[in-house]
């Protein structure tokens, strides 16, 4: 389990997410590994500007990260920061069957599509539209994806200043998330669509953020508003079902 901490808009609410997943990580003897360098421009790169390497492309360096740390993982689930899990949450890592799991977006479909047709060139051969598009922000990968996922991050640097331009100055829509769309149906890896519940976003306007939540979904996603809210309201989530959480 990765959790990816230095996103440019961090703020305090890492303490909400770090405390649901650690339970439960200990409840299902499960390692949790918290990314907290930064990989920045060394000044002779392709993109000599010193910026970093954003949190949502870095994740995809992920077995580097592993065997840096002498951790064999058979199975790794990538985590957005802005997550907390469920107390209940069951193990999914039992429903992936080893392939690439996530869960599908349903929501702001003027961005997705505009974000699917803005890097459409690169895979011109591959096509797909908005009702099977998934969200990064819960990723489940097997080992079997390594090799790929090294595909995904030598594809980055070799087309850095082009999607730093897509996504700062032209596309504007997100950053790694439509091109892992596009990498993994280029793949020959299938795509198993996990239920919505493990990615449950827009919760505001879902009119869940209250005890409903512990019904509605596993994992939270606080996506989709303001950030400036984003460690209140996790903060008032946790204040709501600590107790949950404490060790029996």
């Amino acid at each position: 389990m990765t959790c990816f901490e230095k996103a440019p808009d961090f703020l305090d609410y890492k303490e909400w997410c770090f405390k649901t997943w650690k339970y439960w990580c200990d409840k299902h003897d499960v390692e949790l590994l918290i990314l907290e360098d930064e990989l920045r421009d060394s000044g002779g790169g392709v993109f000599n500007d010193g910026v970093g390497m954003k949190p949502t492309w870095q994740r995809w360096h992920v077995w580097d990260v592993l065997e840096a740390n002498d951790i064999d993982a058979d199975n790794v689930a990538l985590v957005d920061i802005d997550t907390m899990v469920h107390w209940d949450c069951p193990n999914f890592f039992e429903e992936t069957n080893g392939e690439f799991g996530c869960v599908q977006d349903k929501f702001f479909l003027e961005w997705t599509i505009n974000s699917i047709k803005g890097y459409q060139d690169f895979w011109p051969d591959v096509k797909f539209d908005w009702t099977t598009y998934f969200n990064c922000g819960f990723i489940v990968l097997n080992k079997k994806h390594k090799e790929w996922a090294k595909g995904v991050t030598d594809f980055y640097y070799a087309n850095e200043l082009e999607f730093k331009t897509r996504q700062h100055k032209t596309v504007k829509k997100g950053s790694d998330q439509t091109p892992i769309n596009y990498m993994i149906r280029a793949s020959e890896h299938p795509i198993h669509f996990l239920s919505e519940k493990y990615n449950l976003q827009q919760l505001h306007i879902r009119g869940i953020l209250n005890p409903l939540m512990a019904e509605a979904g596993w994992v939270w996603h606080f996506n989709g508003f303001d950030k400036e809210q984003r460690n209140n309201l996790m903060r008032q989530v946790w204040d709501l079902f600590k107790d949950k959480y404490e060790v029996k």
